[in-house]
């Protein structure tokens, strides 16, 4: 009988932005063809009782004078490295990084082929293992990785605290996380391999699917009828991943309502919904379905979204319902454990926080906004679909989506707040919105969840889309220029998840005291 740790499964999950960065670092370090070494530190994110992930917040790649050995055939870095590794993120109880890390070693061997670990690799792999288990008290976990020459083709193992086993680790650098077979997982891995220029933005091709006719049919069963039959032109796997993906919806007013039934339609059919409103006679104008039994009945929003997914899926849909505050204790986890946060609210408190889960946790987050205003007697009418980057550069505070201000506001007591709910908006009219605009929004966030999952849009650098209704003009804006180094919240060193570091210089005569480090040599690879 398989004990937790064997039946667990175990991801390593390292945003586009964060891999590119690591894999240019790397590439970077060779002077010719030798072997070089990365490290990734981790903190770890238990998605559920079977599945654990581990999350990068930090990395370093030595640069050559770091070594004190370096060829085609294997590498052995200097003690003194070794060292300043250890008491910068390992160390325990280290204020700025007492996060309890987990560390990974990525080396690279010889060539293009599929690569494997050496048997020098096992031994020192093992004694590493140990070393880290008995030197610290909160005994960080060895993960290590080997790649080809061009860092496209890998494998990952996790490393058992007496060095005594290992188990597999699937490892993924794309916007989302598969819950799909084994089978569509490694072709998936495939997928990444010969897309490395797309940075391994999810293609989904799957073998599994066999086309016939017309007519798609899979041995897991996820297309049953022909809902979908003309849907198969985007790809063979494409329906299968929106059948298995998890979206956490937060906002199901009228942005969200409508954002849910086009996206459940397409065929998604995992929710998590986040909303602590219930349905109001004012809000008929603009929900699909909704009607005044519903509000004469004191139905929540989340409860009314849920009954628009359920009209597709009379079975075979899963939603939670969380008829609550995006700040409720119970809120947090419940969306890090989705693939993609959506939020479609009118304020900028509850955007503040589904943005700062979606850094802790590196989740993509897709934003989605309407705004009427009158100027000269004119209305002029906006719609704005944003997606930053995942794992930070910028975020939707970056892009003057969230005013901070506002924010506090919103969370400040009653009679305040009831002041800033009125900013914004015009005079009289409360939250103006009206359908077709709303519509615009949603199916423009539609669009885009299809075209990442499709591999049609390339977001390394996130998206930000403004609709001008009034002057009929798609605005994409550039967002080279939201590219923040100083955000407290996407590229702090206090943050969760700060922007990675490439040392390139360390002083490397200081003598240093303590484990040791040299018996244990560190890799030779063969």
């Amino acid at each position: 009988m398989k004990n937790q740790t064997q039946s667990q499964s175990k991801l390593l999950h390292i945003s586009p932005s964060m891999w590119q960065e690591f894999r240019q670092a790397m590439l970077e370090a060779r002077q010719d063809r030798e072997e070089v070494i990365g490290f990734l530190f981790c903190k770890r994110h238990h998605l559920s009782k079977k599945k654990l992930r581990y999350i990068p917040v930090d990395w370093v790649v030595p640069t050559p004078d770091c070594y004190e050995h370096q060829s085609e055939s294997g590498l052995v870095l200097k003690q003194s490295f070794h060292q300043y590794i250890l008491d910068t993120y390992l160390k325990d109880n280290k204020d700025s990084k007492n996060l309890k890390l987990d560390i990974v070693h990525v080396h690279t061997h010889f060539g293009d082929a599929d690569p494997t670990f050496s048997e020098i690799d096992n031994r020192h792999e093992a004694e590493y293992a140990r070393f880290l288990s008995f030197c610290y008290d909160s005994q960080p976990r060895l993960i290590s990785g080997v790649f080809n020459e061009s860092l496209e083709k890998s494998r990952f193992r996790l490393w058992d605290r007496k060095g005594i086993s290992h188990v597999p680790i699937e490892f993924y650098n794309s916007w989302f996380i598969p819950t799909v077979s084994n089978e569509v997982s490694l072709n998936q891995q495939e997928n990444r391999a010969s897309h490395a220029q797309l940075n391994s933005i999810f293609d989904y091709q799957s073998s599994a699917f066999n086309f016939s006719n017309g007519k798609a049919s899979s041995s897991h069963q996820v297309i049953a009828n022909d809902m979908f039959a003309r849907q198969q032109i985007f790809g063979k796997g494409v329906q299968e991943s929106l059948g298995q993906i998890k979206v956490a919806l937060i906002g199901c007013g009228g942005i969200g309502a409508v954002f849910a039934e086009q996206l459940s339609r397409l065929g998604v059919k995992n929710w998590c919904l986040v909303d602590p409103d219930f349905l109001e006679t004012v809000n008929l104008n603009r929900m699909p379905g909704a009607t005044e039994q519903m509000v004469e009945q004191s139905w929540s929003k989340v409860h009314y979204v849920k009954w628009l997914i359920k009209r597709a899926y009379s079975s075979g849909s899963q939603i939670e319902t969380l008829a609550c505050s995006v700040e409720d204790e119970s809120v947090p986890q419940a969306i890090a454990a989705a693939d993609l946060i959506v939020v479609a609210t009118d304020n900028h408190r509850s955007r503040q926080v589904a943005q700062e889960l979606a850094l802790k946790y590196i989740r993509p987050l897709l934003c989605l906004g309407t705004q009427i205003e009158i100027k000269e007697n004119r209305p002029n009418m906006y719609a704005r679909v944003t997606v930053p980057p995942l794992g930070g550069g910028w975020c939707l505070m970056c892009a003057n989506i969230i005013d901070l201000q506002q924010a506090a506001l919103e969370s400040a007591p009653q009679e305040i707040s009831n002041l800033a709910q009125r900013a914004g908006y015009l005079d009289g009219v409360a939250n103006p919105a009206v359908y077709w605009l709303n519509s615009l929004c949603a199916s423009s966030g539609v669009g885009v969840i299809h075209g990442i999952l499709s591999g049609f849009l390339k977001l390394d650098t996130g998206l930000d889309w403004i609709y001008d209704f009034s002057n009929s003009l798609w605005l994409k804006n550039s967002t080279e220029h939201l590219l923040n180094q100083d955000c407290y919240y996407c590229n702090s060193p206090s943050s969760h998840l700060h922007k990675s570091r490439f040392h390139e210089q360390l002083d490397l005569q200081h003598n240093f005291a303590g484990n040791s480090i040299h018996e244990i040599g560190f890799r030779r690879v063969s």
